[in-house]
This record gives C-alpha cells, sequence and structure tokens, in this order.
C-alpha cells in the first residue's frame, strides 16, 4: 500500500567495555528475564483489560487535568467497544502499563512489538449518502411514457434507458439539490418485437420435440434456466432442450428458438453447426422469480444409472475437481465421484464461475444434468450453476449462489444524485458507487440487509473479481422496509473484499528500562494515498490553459503528476504538500524513499521532482514562504523503472520544529515534446533504509511492512506499463 511514514527512532545506547559494565553491576546474576523482542497482537479482550487498567485510569485523568476536559477519560471508556487507538488514547502512553501488567518479571533490556488497530476513519465521500433520501421504482406508467406509445414493454432497453432520469425527475418533484436515491428498473439489452412483447407464432411443446429422436426442425419458446460458455438450457414446463449456440441471454428470459433438431450424449438439442438456427429474445425475464425445480443428489449408484439412461435434471454432487489444459488451450474440468469410475464433466464452464484454485480440492457442484459422452458415458455432462470447495461453508455458499441464479431477469438498481436541475448518475473517480441489485437481495434470502459485512463481500467478489488492491467500493442498500443505507468495502489481493474499517494494524516496538517503557519509533504520519488525499495539497504556480491539472489522486496509483497535455510537454510548476508535521520531541528523524524514473536520458531526475522542506508554510501561499531543498542520493539515474532506494536524509536540523514537506513537480520549458519522459517515483518516509520492491520479494520480504506512498506521473497521454507492485 502507497503510505508515508514519518518515524522517529529512540537512541539506545552502548557500551564498549561490556564485561567490565555487567561485572560493576553484576548484571549476570540480577537480570535472568530479559525478553528478546516478544510479540504482542492485541486481540477484543485485551482493548477491555487495557481501559481497565488503574494505571491507565489514572494517566487519563492526568491528561484531562491538563487539557481542561473529560476528553481523556471518556474516550478510554470507549476503548473496548471501538477496540482501537486514537489521537487521545495513542498506543506510546497507554500500551507501557498493559506490557507491564502481563510481563511483572521482565527484566530492563527486554524489547516487545505491540500489534494492535489505529484509527483511520472512512472516506471522507461516504459522508455524501447523509442525503440518502430512500428508493424509487418505475411504474407501468413510467414504461408507457418511456415507450411513447411504440411498446408496451415493461423495460427500459438501449433506446429508452435515457428517459430514465426525466422519468425519475417527474416522479421527485420535490427533490431538493443533493438528494440521493436508489432508482430501481428493468432492463434488456434486446428491443422488443414490434410493438408487442410476444410475437404471434405457433410453438411446440418441448416434451414434443425431445421425444422424436429422429429430429426435426422446430419452433418452440421456453425459460432460459441455465447457461453456459457455448449456449443455454430451455425449460417450457414439459421438457428441457439445450441450444447449443452462444447467445445473449440470462436466467429468466423468454427466449424462442427455432432450427433443427439433432441427438448428441443420448439427449436431444438445437445444435449450432449444419443448421440455420435462430434465437430470439421474446421478453426479458419474464419470470425474475425463476426458480430451479428440486435438487436431486447424485452419487456412486446415479453416476452408474445416469450412463444407461441420460435426462436432463437438476442435480447436486461431491467429487474431486481436476483442471487440465490440452495442447490447444483448452481446459477440461473433470470430477472423480467415490465408488464409480463414472465422472463428472462441467460442461463449457463460463470464465470465472469455477475457482481454478479448487482444482485438486473436493467440491460440490450444482447445475443440469445435459447428457453423457465417452467412452461406456464415462462423463456425466453438467451446465454449472454454482460450485464451491465441500466444506460446510463452501457447500453453504454453493446452494446460495444456486439459489441465487434463480433469480436471472435484467432487472437493476442505479444511484441517482439530484444536481439541483437533473438526475444524474452519482459517480466517484476513485470510489465505486454501487446499488444493492435485485438479484443480491434473492441471493441473500430477503429484501433487506442488516448484516452487510457478512453478505456484500461475497457479492463483490462474485461481480468485481478483478478488483486492483487497494480500490474502493460504497454499496446502497436497503436496510429496512423504510430506510436506506451506504456502506464503505475495499478489496486487497489476499483476502478479497472487507468492510472498511474505522482502523488499520499497526505496530510500534518498546523497550523495557529502569524508569519504565520507551517507544523505539514514533510514528507522525501513516496515510494511505491510494484513492485518498493524505492531506496533501496540490499548489499550482503555473500551469498551462490545456491542462486540468497537474496534480491528481487516484486509487490506483496515489498522487500523480504531469504536465503533458497530448501534444507537448508544457511550461510547468506544481508543489504537492504535505500537512504540519510536528517533530518537537523527535530524535534523529530520517526521511526515505523509494524511486524509479525512465527515460530522462542525460536529464537529471532532481530538475523534474524536487524534495523540499519548510517551517515557516502558512498553508496556502508557497511562494512566501521559505523552502530548503533536501539533497536526495543512491536513488534512480532516470533511466529504468526498477525502483530505488535513497540514502536516509537526516531530518535532524528540524527537530523541535513544525515543518511541510513538499514534492515539487516543475518544468521549465516546452522543448521536449517528442522525447517527453515518463516519470514514476514512489516515495515513503521510515526509520531506516526500505528495500526496494525487487530486492524486498527476492529476499522474501513481506513488501506490506515497506512504506511507499507518492506516484508522480509524467507521461504522454497514459499510465505505462511498470512492474507489479506489491501493495
Amino acid at each position: 500500500m502507497k503510505k508515508i511514514f514519518l518515524l522517529s527512532a529512540v537512541a539506545l545506547m552502548t557500551f564498549a567495555a561490556c564485561d567490565d559494565y555487567e561485572d560493576q553491576f553484576n548484571l549476570d546474576s540480577q537480570i535472568n528475564d530479559v525478553k528478546k523482542g516478544t510479540a504482542i497482537v492485541l486481540t477484543d479482550a485485551d482493548y477491555a483489560n487495557i481501559a481497565g487498567l488503574a494505571a491507565n485510569k489514572t494517566l487519563a485523568t492526568k491528561l484531562d487535568a491538563e487539557s481542561g476536559t473529560n476528553a481523556y477519560t471518556e474516550a478510554l471508556a470507549k476503548l473496548p467497544s471501538q477496540k482501537y487507538f486514537n489521537t487521545l488514547i495513542t498506543p506510546d502512553q497507554f500500551l507501557p502499563a498493559f506490557i507491564a501488567s502481563n510481563y511483572k518479571e521482565a527484566d530492563a533490556g527486554s524489547k516487545f512489538k505491540v500489534t494492535y488497530n489505529m484509527y483511520t476513519g472512512k472516506s471522507e465521500f461516504l459522508s455524501t449518502f447523509a442525503s440518502l433520501k430512500g428508493e424509487y421504482t418505475l411504474t407501468a406508467d413510467d414504461y408507457k411514457a418511456a415507450w411513447e406509445g411504440a411498446s408496451s414493454a415493461t423495460y427500459l432497453t438501449p433506446k429508452t434507458v435515457a428517459k430514465l432520469p426525466a422519468l425519475v425527475k417527474e416522479a421527485k418533484a420535490d427533490a431538493a439539490e443533493g438528494d440521493i436515491i436508489v432508482v430501481n428498473y428493468a432492463f434488456s439489452d434486446f428491443e422488443p418485437a414490434g410493438g408487442s412483447d410476444t410475437p404471434a407464432e405457433t410453438y411446440t411443446k418441448l416434451s414434443e420435440v425431445v421425444a422424436n429422436t429422429d429430429g426435426g426442425e422446430y419452433s418452440v419458446k421456453g425459460i432460459v434456466c441455465a447457461t453456459y460458455k457455448t449456449g443455454f438450457l430451455l425449460y417450457d414446463k414439459t421438457g428441457y432442450i439445450l441450444v447449443y449456440q452462444k447467445s445473449d441471454v440470462n436466467v429468466g428470459d423468454e427466449v424462442a428458438v427455432a432450427g433443427t433438431t439433432t441427438k448428441y450424449g443420448g439427449l436431444m438439442q438445437f445444435p449450432a453447426k449444419g443448421t440455420n438456427l435462430e434465437v430470439k429474445v421474446l421478453t426479458p425475464g419474464k419470470e425474475p422469480k425463476f426458480k430451479h425445480p428440486a435438487v436431486k443428489t447424485y452419487a456412486a449408484a446415479e453416476f452408474e444409472a445416469y450412463a444407461k439412461n441420460p435426462v436432463v435434471e437438476y442435480i447436486t454432487y461431491k467429487g474431486n475437481l481436476s483442471i487440465t489444459t490440452n495442447s490447444k488451450g483448452n481446459k477440461y474440468y473433470n470430477v472423480t465421484i467415490d465408488g464409480t469410475v463414472k465422472q463428472g464433466s462441467l460442461a463449457n464452464v463460463p470464465d470465472g464461475l469455477v475457482d481454478e484454485s479448487l482444482s485438486g480440492k473436493d467440491i460440490v457442484v450444482y447445475g443440469y444434468a445435459i447428457g453423457a459422452t465417452g467412452t461406456d458415458n464415462k462423463f456425466l455432462n453438467t451446465m454449472v450453476v454454482s460450485c464451491a470447495e465441500a466444506t460446510p461453508a463452501g457447500a453453504a455458499k454453493a446452494k446460495a449462489v444456486a439459489r441465487a441464479a434463480s433469480n436471472g431477469g435484467a432487472n437493476r438498481s442505479v444511484v441517482y444524485r439530484f444536481d439541483g436541475s437533473s438526475w444524474k448518475v452519482l459517480k466517484n473517480d476513485d470510489i465505486d458507487i454501487i446499488a444493492a441489485q435485485p438479484e443480491w437481495y434473492t441471493l441473500i434470502g430477503q429484501t433487506t440487509v442488516t448484516k452487510p459485512a457478512n453478505y456484500f463481500p461475497v457479492l463483490l467478489q462474485r461481480d468485481y473479481p478483478f478488483a486492483k488492491n487497494g480500490q474502493k467500493a460504497i454499496v446502497v442498500y436497503r436496510k429496512s422496509a423504510t430506510e436506506m443505507a451506504a456502506e464503505e468495502f475495499v478489496f486487497d489481493t489476499t483476502t478479497g473484499w472487507a468492510e472498511a474499517k474505522e482502523y488499520k494494524k499497526k505496530s510500534t516496538s518498546f523497550i523495557q528500562t529502569e524508569t519504565g517503557f520507551e517507544t523505539l519509533a514514533s510514528t507522525y504520519i501513516d496515510e494511505s494515498l491510494l484513492g485518498d488525499e493524505g492531506g496533501f495539497v496540490a499548489i499550482d504556480i503555473e500551469r498551462d490553459a490545456s491542462l486540468k491539472y497537474i496534480w491528481t489522486n487516484s486509487s490506483s496509483y496515489g498522487w500523480k503528476g504531469g504536465a503533458y497535455n497530448g501534444t507537448s510537454s508544457t511550461k510547468s510548476e506544481s508543489w504537492l504538500v504535505s500537512p504540519a508535521i510536528n517533530l518537537a520531541e523527535a530524535e534523529n528523524p530520517v526521511l526515505v524513499f523509494d524511486e524509479a524514473m525512465n527515460k530522462l536520458g542525460n536529464y537529471n531526475p532532481a530538475d523534474y521532482v524536487k524534495v523540499m522542506v519548510s517551517t515557516n508554510f502558512d498553508g496556502s501561499d508557497v511562494k512566501a514562504a521559505k523552502w530548503n531543498q533536501l539533497e536526495v542520493k543512491g536513488g534512480t539515474e532516470g533511466n529504468s523503472w526498477t525502483f530505488m532506494t535513497i540514502d536516509p536524509i537526516s531530518l535532524a536540523d528540524y527537530v523541535g520544529k513544525s515543518v511541510h514537506i513538499a514534492f515539487l513537480y516543475q518544468r521549465l520549458s516546452s522543448d521536449r515534446s517528442t522525447s517527453d519522459t515518463s516519470i514514476i517515483s514512489v516515495l515513503g518516509v521510515a526509520s531506516a533504509r526500505l528495500p526496494s520492491l525487487g530486492k524486498a520479494k527476492s529476499q522474501g520480504v513481506n513488501t506490506a511492512d515497506c512504506a511507499y506512498c507518492i506516484s508522480i506521473l509524467c507521461t504522454r497521454g497514459k499510465l505505462p506499463t511498470l512492474p507489479a507492485i506489491a501493495t
């Protein structure tokens, strides 16, 4: 994660003549319990213990007296329920008593590393949803108005969806500027046929079609009950038939199919090859509450029987999954069943439906049996509805997803905000704004959600499986029959989606002295800049009229700056200034960062990005302040994307002072239109030299523990391809 850290190391005294020192004080006989860096990870119960310690209560009372408030005592009382430290109840002040109470026999020189929760707060943008006013579902009259007599369809399409804002404005005539609502409506990618929902045609029952094992030409209609990569399964209450043609249909759609049938795998189907197959969506989501039939559980005996008499039916089974790829790149998903040589074969699996990490594991499958193939009908072909690991939790998930898949249809929900004159889809450059979809409520099995953290991470993982590390999403949902709410979630490449907490994990090291505990490092700034400005302010001194900005913040790269307008590099000067950093009690603070700059040729990196520090910046006028440039050594030469760690820069001259650190992007001319530079500079601040990303990885270092903060970009129109960054 890209972060800024500012740490201050406490200098520890060393002795040249250790033997004489120990003899003088007879330490060998007295010091017998020196902890060598004991790791402590606080549990939920520990926060209650910390709050209950008499020493900490006394400390809070003392701090209250100094401040003239009861703020510290009140904050300490909240610690058991909040389970995180903050700017009042700080770890450096309130953890020593806890360590002492748990390690009463530890002697001077003992070291402890404590991992705890530190308050960070959620995205400021989340407060926007204080103006959330509920939801609105389009009515039959709304659809009638949208179609203006051209159709009786009760859904919107690409031709009519643009009328949605006007429909909402008509319905919400009393809306005030800033109001936010969730709009629910039916949508189809397909335009209705003529002015009617269904064409006047004669269709043959599927039971009659599949009974003719010789095949023939038929026109049928039914409801799509399942899909896979190369076709779908059609149902009309009399029977099923496989349509082997890739089609843009959804579960629940009413579909008409015309073509010639043939036999495959012991069952009749509409093949794509050798026929003039036509597929037409008559009504999207005609049965949005489509339910799968009662599921049949298959084991060895059922697999053996199926090979002799294939039928279409909804089944579930367990077995061991094997995923293999042939020389042509085709993947095979076979499931070994205990007690038989017969196997399940997951047919034409859609991308992302089956997690490939399940290969070699026992799984549970829900889907439709659609025929048997192979020697002696060895393989039971399955159109998969859901699949998960065969654990209690996995089985429950697979069953739930199978239930959700029955919803189908094309119903949608979108978050809109009123700007005073019109309704517009609510967007944010750095946070995805997502309305809980009707399908989600079906999956959960209820029309409201009281525990969003239990359900939405699973649904987000399903619908947004390729999110980037640090990506944020705000989900707007129905909390009760009368109340809407919003919750923020964040994606981690290791753990997936999770509710955005008001805290993050941090660690502080302590050393026990003869007089008590001292912190080995104190953190002054610790901010994630991926979609979070971190208190930094961009101040443009010179910016070409062709540019909207020089510095901007994104969830993918953090802060980025550049002066290329798509045609040429423009003359520019822009400052990115940190919040105030108070070094009043710091000892030997240093600044360290990793950087990578490429394609600079013979140009000096410092001519493009300078690191500055000021003690008298007033928060707005950078030109009125006195700035000192910090000399950067040991970093990049500007001709590689390999990240380099600079030599630590001492900030000792600023101990006892409050400072601002600035990153100055400056281009003195516009004469490099054809050889402009792409610059990425990743910076961090710490008490010791940080390893470069590549080096850290090669040494097995957990790069999540490293500090990386600001991405500075100067590029011709787009982000360059960069080395993979562990965040």
